[in-house]
């Protein structure tokens, strides 16, 4: 899943809490938190990034 310059990559099913990996520039960072969270926190950036872009076309359209 891409988020900006970032991609995450979930952890197999069945480990339980989920460890996935947070790719930027092919480095990799572990994280720490439940898949859940996670999938959250994207949604929730994921939406301000549409809103912003529609302000954004909308302030450069007049």
């Amino acid at each position: 899943m891409r988020l900006g310059s970032h991609t995450y990559l979930p952890a197999p099913k069945g480990t339980g809490p989920a460890k996935g990996v947070l790719m930027k520039g092919g480095l990799l960072v572990t994280l720490e938190v439940t898949e859940e969270i996670l999938q959250e926190f994207m949604d929730a950036m994921t939406s301000l990034e549409s809103q912003v872009s529609k302000r954004w076309a909308a302030g450069h359209a007049s």
